[in-house]
């Protein structure tokens, strides 16, 4: 019996090791770029990586900055942006190590190369407001915490990527083991843009509770919440509704 005890926590251990040294690999998953045509090319150093994309429907006075989800190929929504938005610069820059970026994906990275490349492109628009879908909210709403924008547009949010892990890890201690947590039930209160948040009913990766974990937080600020029917994660843009109320939002 003892020997079995100690073979169980050995296992359990080891484990835990694992997930922990490849923690990022469960992640992030870096997409290859897609191929371009007939849209500005633009990229931004970040100390010394080079963060390359694209500026859809250049030279508006409004711009979109738009922060993907962590499988996502952001070129594959170069069409929509250019259909559903046009009078918006819409910014689509693909994280570190997705696309034609260099360098390896961590949540102090993306934080940083979105003030970054935010502080750079301000300057050029009247305004600018946010779009993050999945992970990319997390990024999105660190943003929104610590610069003045528009609006904030979140699709298929979260509260944490540490209470995501506890659903799927629950037997692990997953608050220890994470280095990349994505904390946005922390930074509401610090938001103040018009805060538009969007749920696909049949979301089968974001648990409905996490997303209204967030929900719960925020005030006056949110706008409104609007539940896609019929929507899972990943084809949430593929239907009229969200069509249709991203553009009342964004309007």
């Amino acid at each position: 019996m003892k020997s079995v005890l100690i073979t169980i926590i050995v296992l359990y251990i080891g484990i835990c090791i694992v997930l922990f040294v490849l923690q990022r690999n469960f992640l992030y998953f870096p997409q290859p770029a897609a191929p371009v045509n007939d849209v500005a090319a633009i990229s931004f150093d970040s100390d010394g990586e080079q963060l390359r994309g694209w500026v859809v429907n250049e030279g508006r006075a409004k711009a979109l900055m738009y922060y993907g989800g962590n499988a996502e190929n952001i070129e594959n929504s170069i069409a929509f942006f250019k259909d559903v938005l046009p009078e918006y610069s819409v910014y689509l820059i693909p994280y570190r190590g997705y696309g034609n970026s260099t360098g390896s994906p961590t949540e102090e990275h993306l934080y940083h190369d979105a003030l970054s490349i935010f502080d750079r492109v301000t300057v050029k628009h009247e305004q600018i407001a946010l779009m993050g879908r999945s992970l990319g909210t997390g990024v999105a709403t660190y943003v929104a915490a610590n610069r003045q924008v528009a609006k904030l547009v979140l699709i298929t949010p979260f509260d944490s990527i540490v209470n995501i892990a506890k659903s799927v890890y629950w037997m692990f201690p997953v608050n220890l083991l994470l280095k990349d947590k994505y904390l946005s039930i922390n930074r509401v209160d610090k938001i103040t843009a018009p805060t538009y948040i969007f749920i696909a009913e049949r979301d089968q990766v974001i648990p409905r509770a996490r997303a209204e974990s967030l929900i719960s937080q925020f005030s006056e600020q949110l706008v409104a919440t609007i539940l896609i029917s019929g929507a899972s994660h990943n084809d949430i843009s593929q239907y009229r509704q969200y069509i249709t109320e991203l553009k009342r939002a964004l309007d």
